[in-house]
């Protein structure tokens, strides 16, 4: 990564903390109960989870992502100022279980919700057996459908618009994204997250990046972007 594109990430990571935490109120409440799974045979995931932020990606995975072309141009002519969470536009459900911020998952028959800290948002899976919608239109979250595997949930997402980063690094997408998440309760404290992105026109073969989650003792705080948002004055874009 280009040493200005660093010091924009993390001039953009410091301006995104700051906007999230002069917003959090003051009082902390008692962590949420923890509820048993709703079935006998599946693992418990309720409870606040803190997860592994990760904002550049390729450092992560040791290399560049397997852009196509396109994918390639666009990386190459990223604008960090350009971040749709800047301008309190929703993380997606990629970019969001790689925040600096916790989240709850709440698992009931049918359903798991997971509520997120970040931008104060959700997102439902279906775990009744459910396929996705035939025709499916196209939306910031997409479109979730789940199934547990011993003690994993996995999930298959599809129908997400391209407007959303897949991390805080500027990776973007198109709307053809598919994602697989797998959440494997290793112990009763730790969560092993897998994620799997496939999108023809933007890479050249699917990859994965796994990360964990810790169980806390932790209720979420309230987080509203539009509130004392001073990020946008500070943004450059590509239309200056």
């Amino acid at each position: 990564m280009h040493a200005d594109r660093m010091r924009g990430l993390i001039a953009a990571a410091a301006l995104i903390a700051v906007n999230a935490f002069a917003q959090a109120p003051t009082q902390i409440n008692p962590a949420p109960l923890v509820d048993p799974a709703p079935l006998p045979d599946v693992p418990n995931l309720n409870g606040v989870w803190n997860v592994e932020y990760i904002p550049n990606i390729e450092a992560r995975i040791g290399g560049p992502l397997p852009f196509t072309e396109v994918g390639q141009a666009a990386w190459d002519n990223l604008v960090l100022g350009e971040d749709p969470t800047g301008y309190c536009h929703p993380s997606g459900i990629a970019r969001v279980f790689h925040t600096p911020f916790p989240l709850q998952i709440i698992q009931t028959r049918g359903q798991v919700t997971f509520l997120f800290e970040v931008l104060h948002t959700w997102h439902r899976v279906f775990t009744d057996g459910r396929e996705h919608p035939d025709p499916l239109g196209q939306s910031w979250w997409g479109h979730s459908i789940g199934h547990y595997e011993d003690n994993k949930l996995i999930v298959d997402t599809i129908g997400m618009n391209d407007r959303t980063w897949l991390y805080t690094s500027g990776v973007q997408h198109s709307d053809q994204l598919h994602l697989t998440q797998v959440f494997e309760l290793v112990d009763p404290d730790t969560i092993s997250y897998t994620i799997t992105y496939d999108d023809p026109v933007f890479f050249t073969e699917s990859w994965s990046v796994t990360s964990e989650f810790q169980r806390s003792e932790y209720d979420l705080l309230e987080y509203i972007c539009t509130e004392n948002n001073r990020d946008l004055n500070h943004f450059v874009t590509g239309d200056e």
